[in-house]
């Protein structure tokens, strides 16, 4: 689960601190969203893409499986499944922990390429006066990478529409010590730093689907297999529709 929506996630865990404690035993949600790139943690993956998933959840629990899928070049495809649990200690303060099995079908092990890894996280997310801030810890075991991600959000409400504008910021190190499990010989290592920011408007159609459009900013530095930094500006829209 990536990536930007991760980041969001801590904004929308702030946001859902003021939803009904209502729920049904268990939910559904589906989201089938168009990203102009696909950037994960400041490095780019894929142009145009195609990018659906769906969750269950039931309380606090939820399983899922998200995918990007390249639409305008030969690029590899991936497929996410992730699960988790989080627990809300009070108003304010919630935790998360996350497991994710990331998936490269067309990825071609011969020449080194990554087919698959795993991933464990532990995150916080604290919320003051509007201000959700969180910090996640990744450690990913087959590439052997250590992930440290911090974000701050704030969303402004537009009433007049019954919407809002969902604004946040990440920083991120990746300490990577194989980088590329497959490729022969010595471990490959890469470290680097990312950081971004992303804008979202929400807008509710009725109660079971919400069209979201995004504008995104990511960047790296300091890549340690000798690359340039770089930067992308990228759009998302998407639709979201829960049972």
């Amino acid at each position: 689960m990536k990536k930007t929506s991760l980041i969001l996630a801590a904004l929308a865990a702030g946001a859902g601190l003021n939803a009904q404690d209502v729920k049904s035993s268990y939910s559904v949600t589906t989201d089938f969203t168009y990203a102009s790139e696909y950037i994960f943690r400041g490095i780019e993956y894929a142009g145009n893409s195609f990018q659906p998933s769906i969750e269950i959840s039931s309380g606090d629990a939820y399983l899922g499986i998200w995918t990007n899928q390249p639409i305008t070049k030969r690029e590899a495809n991936e497929i996410d499944l992730y699960g988790g649990y989080k627990y809300k200690l009070n108003d304010a303060l919630s935790f998360e922990a996350v497991g994710t099995y990331y998936w490269y079908p067309e990825a071609t092990e011969a020449l080194g390429e990554t087919d698959q890894s795993y991933e464990l996280g532990l995150g916080a997310t604290y919320v003051y006066s509007g201000i959700s801030t969180s910090v996640y810890y990744y450690y990913d075991v087959r590439l052997k990478a250590d992930t440290v991600q911090g974000s701050v959000g704030y969303s402004v409400p537009l009433e007049a529409i019954g919407s809002s504008v969902d604004f946040s910021v990440f920083y991120g190190t990746v300490d990577s010590r194989d980088a590329s499990p497959n490729a022969l010989g010595f471990p490959v290592f890469e470290n680097y730093n990312y950081y971004g920011a992303d804008v979202s408007v929400p807008y509710k159609l009725n109660d079971k689907a919400t069209l979201t459009a995004g504008v995104h900013y990511a960047a790296n530095e300091n890549l340690g297999n000798g690359s340039l930094p770089d930067s992308n500006l990228w759009f998302t829209i998407g639709l979201s529709v829960g049972f």
